[in-house]
């Protein structure tokens, strides 16, 4: 949104908040055009009921809509007009209409002066420092790249300071008082670079990211993602850069032998090489790959044998300069250089003062090797002498090489006292956030596991103490869209920088094997590379395997990948989940991965969304088809159950589905009747789009084996809950999930009968369905629990669900959702209740109102709960927590081992 629109809303708060009426009319307006989606309406739905309308209209206006593209102000305005409130429209128009003054010549001056030192200081990069006349010019050599849509220092008093300091010369006439008007009058765009590798001390790069400077400007911030963790939720959009395909790996490899003057097809040849299809979507690496190439090197197939090879012949030509042997470069210059490099990576500086590099001796000579350099490329934010490393990557590669050569005592304590969980602390109100990834070590640890492989005994003892702090051989959770590749892969991603598993390492993965692997949409390349290690190790019995890559990898390369995990005699290839794109690419997909195939995904998940009408073949699974999905289905995709007509299905779902037509629902009637094998129905809409699915009820009862029921319901007839209340007394059901948009009587009534005889239930979900009246939840021995979006969910609640949750000691995953608010005492008596559920792994909250005082509480909770593995608060309801309430909650939420994740409402 331009800054102008910005401040026009900012401007006319006051007005609008009393003026604007969260209509219907209006709220159907911007959904239809995208301004907000079915999630905001809901939140500011909740909003106007729970506090006032007023509340809501400021949280659309401050929290969302600036946040909704550079169009959502024109389309607000138009969808005002359209519904009735023309006059709001009219008086944004008229503020609109009085331009912002402004100095012309002062503007365009200082334009040119910053192109100027941007030609004349920053139009080469040096990505070789052992070469440091080599400057690859960035205009000649740049490669475009794709951008994929995801969702101590002594600094300046201004950015005004900042700009006039570094970036402008001394002799410029423009004041900085007069740059800071400029800035706040004119569209400017600003651009932090390589935030990872900035001073952290650097509090007015932290001020503009927070907003707290120059808020309504648009900000570019490059970071490696790990570094940016806590930062990212003060932009509206977050890009990946993709790593490189096959055209811009040859467009590099071109333009680097045009440089050089040489001919480029050695360079082209080495792209067809699979061994090292990986690194070449690396720029960095791929650089290297081409200097190798030149030296006539052997490639390597790893990126630490990659960094190994340059190493060496840094080390020689720097013995050859120097008049040195390579032992003695290595003794004298290489392994202070280490040292030196671990205490810049323990501080996370790439750019080091000159004070630090007194401390070591020779450093003058350390520099010559060609690691670091005394001329900062990329700004002038210090007038001292620093010492630059060229990329961070050198800086890890060279910490591990210091951490290879410890003891192993030494070493073996360094890796105890690494963080193996994630952490994600963001309080709103309070100025609180911190966070953790662990893969922030991994660049070290990896290289680190490269250097020790043909160590096996000591590459053993590290991989075990990894194995047990990320839980690898933990059952993970159901996967979901957004799961990450987060610490239970990261062993996958070490075994990656390996040529070979050595036998002794491999018995000791096979020992400890996880029952199930998730392969997710965010799994990394060396994620990827790890697990087809993984597949050639021999494990029994094998490793079931899920696959999530619907929107990760081109169609070529995520074929590729899946089919050498087909072939894996060590892997049970359990589910895939599919997103084709187009009827062409469903058809690729389920002819390519064998989908229904002996031996091959016998369970498939299909997003619906982009598939229309039938495939031009004939469309088929394979005859051992399991489990079908059919995720946001429509009846244009009918011919996917008709498909599997005739297939052992044990497991049908429609998740999101839209309204039925007759022919589906006459095709899913044949699927339920005549699958004797069919154990698991799921029938479910979206619920800004409630679909009522109790007509199934009756076809539901008649099967034998069903043993998870999954429905959505609106107003269920007496018939039909005299159909669920068969099924539920027929005691056969593991899993039961009701979601129910208006919720009667007879449905709690036939849902507290049936719980006093399922003593096979063992995972309840309930969502919007009161629990005052379940008092038989008690007689239920149950795994799983949650309670979903309950509006009703009150003090009464509160003390039937802890009444439940003192009987059901087996429990292991627990999620509740608050609405409304709750007395602090029937709180204490939850949070007492759930400390006695000492098997519990996962806790979830929403929506909770958590003041200072129930704090001990929450804390006396986790400490009982010795095998937690995630505790989650998703969303404070009100700003009760304070400074010091949190101070308490803090070292217990950040237990080793306990990935948490605590986020504060907006409002």
């Amino acid at each position: 949104m331009e800054d102008q629109h910005r401040e026009c809303l900012v401007k006319n708060r006051v007005f609008m908040c009393s003026e604007i009426s969260l209509s219907t009319g209006l709220f159907a307006k911007l959904t239809e055009s995208d301004v907000i989606t079915d999630e905001h309406v809901e939140k500011l739905q909740n909003i106007k009921k729970n506090d006032t309308t007023k509340a809501a209209v400021f949280e659309f206006l401050s929290e969302v809509l600036p946040k909704r593209g550079p169009e959502a102000f024109d389309l607000f305005l138009k969808a005002l007009c359209e519904s009735e409130q023309r006059h709001v429209a009219e008086r944004l128009k008229k503020w609109l209409s009085d331009d912002c003054s402004e100095d012309a010549d002062t503007f365009e001056r200082l334009q040119d002066e910053l192109r100027t030192h941007y030609d004349d200081k920053l139009k080469f990069i040096y990505t070789m420092p052992w070469l440091p006349t080599e400057g690859f010019s960035l205009k000649e050599t740049f490669v475009q790249r794709r951008l994929r849509l995801t969702s101590g220092d002594r600094g300046q008093d201004s950015v005004g300071g900042a700009i006039k300091e570094h970036l402008l010369p001394i002799d410029c006439g423009i004041p900085p008082r007069q740059l800071e008007e400029l800035l706040q009058e004119k569209n400017v765009l600003l651009i932090i670079d390589a935030f990872d590798e900035a001073s952290t001390e650097n509090k007015m790069l932290h001020e503009l990211i927070e907003g707290k400077r120059l808020k309504h400007k648009p900000l570019l911030v490059t970071s490696r993602p790990n570094f940016l963790e806590n930062k990212q939720r003060h932009f509206e959009s977050t890009f990946t850069v993709e790593g490189y395909n096959y055209r811009e790996q040859l467009e590099h490899v071109e333009r680097y032998a045009a440089h050089k003057n040489i001919a480029s097809a050695p360079f082209e040849s080495m792209l067809e090489e699979e061994s090292i299809i990986d690194l070449c979507s690396n720029p960095l690496n791929l650089t290297l790959l081409c200097l190798l190439r030149e030296e006539d090197t052997q490639l390597r197939i790893t990126r630490t044998a990659l960094y190994t090879s340059i190493h060496r012949i840094i080390r020689r030509k720097a013995g050859e300069r120097m008049d040195l042997t390579e032992a003695e470069v290595e003794e004298s210059l290489l392994r202070p250089l280490y040292q030196f490099a671990f205490e810049a990576h323990q501080k996370n500086e790439t750019v080091v003062r000159e004070k630090d590099s007194k401390k070591v001796k020779n450093f003058q000579r350390i520099c010559e090797v060609g690691y670091l350099t005394n001329e900062v490329i990329i700004s002038r934010l210090q007038k001292e002498v620093r010492f630059q490393f060229t990329h961070k990557t050198f800086v890890e590669f060279l910490t591990a090489k210091h951490i290879a050569e410890m003891d192993r005592e030494e070493r073996m304590n360094w890796m105890q006292h690494l963080r193996y969980a994630n952490c994600h602390i963001e309080i709103k109100g309070l100025a609180i956030e911190d966070g953790f990834n662990v893969q922030q070590n991994e660049a070290i640890l990896g290289f680190l596991f490269g250097l020790l492989e043909e160590e096996s005994a000591e590459l053993t003892e590290m991989a075990s103490l990894v194995i047990k702090e990320t839980r690898f051989s933990y059952e993970h959770p159901p996967i979901s869209l957004y799961s990450p590749c987060g610490a239970s892969h990261q062993l996958l991603r070490l075994l990656a920088e390996l040529n070979v598993v050595p036998p002794e390492l491999a018995d000791a993965i096979c020992k400890r094997r996880p029952s199930l692997i998730n392969i997710h949409l965010n799994c990394s390349v060396s994620c990827r590379r790890g697990m087809l290690k993984l597949c050639n190790l021999r494990f029994q019995p094998p490793i079931r395997l899920n696959v999530y890559l619907r929107d990760s990898l081109d169609e070529e390369e995520k074929m590729s990948f899946v089919q050498k995990l087909i072939k894996s005699k060590s892997i049970d290839c359990s589910k895939i989940w599919i997103k084709p794109r187009d009827n062409t690419e469903l058809w690729n997909d389920v002819r390519g991965f064998r989908i229904g195939q002996t031996d091959s995904f016998q369970q498939v998940s299909i997003y619906c969304d982009y598939i229309e009408g039938i495939p031009f073949e004939e469309f088929s699974f394979g005859n051992h088809l399991s489990e079908l999905e059919l995720f946001r289905f429509n009846p244009s995709c009918s011919f996917l159950l008709k498909a599997a007509l005739h297939k052992p299905l044990t497991s049908l779902q429609l998740i999101h589905c839209d309204e039925l037509d007759d022919r589906c629902i006459s095709l899913i009637r044949q699927l339920l009747r005549n699958q004797r094998n069919l154990q698991r129905v799921q029938l479910t809409s979206p619920w800004q789009q409630q679909q009522h699915f109790g007509f199934f009820l009756a076809d539901f009862a008649q099967m034998e084996n069903l043993q998870s029921l999954e429905i959505s319901l609106i107003d269920s007839t007496d018939e039909e809950m005299r159909s669920l209340e068969a099924i539920l007394k027929r005691n056969k059901l593991s899993e039961l999930t009701i979601d129910s948009e208006y919720y009667s009587g007879s449905l709690e009534s036939v849902l507290n009968e049936g719980f006093n005889s399922m003593s096979s239930l063992r995972e309840l979900r309930l969502r919007r369905v009161n629990i005052i009246h379940l008092t038989n939840l008690r007689h239920l021995d149950l795994i799983n629990f949650s309670l979903l979006r309950s509006s009703e969910l009150n003090d009464d609640g509160i003390a039937v669900l802890s009444d439940a949750l003192r009987t059901w000691r087996n429990l292991q995953h627990l999620r509740i959702d608050f609405y409304v608010s709750v007395a602090e005492c029937s709180l204490r008596k939850l949070f007492e209740a759930i400390a006695g559920c000492h098997r519990l792994q996962i806790l979830r909250f929403t929506w909770l109102e958590m003041a200072d005082s129930v704090v001990p509480s929450v804390c006396k909770m986790i400490e009982s709960l010795k095998q937690l593995t995630e505790f989650t608060l998703y969303f404070q309801r009100d700003k009760s927590l304070t400074e010091e309430g949190f101070k308490q909650l803090e070292p217990i939420i950040k237990r080793n081992g306990l990935n948490t994740f605590v986020r504060s409402a907006l409002i």
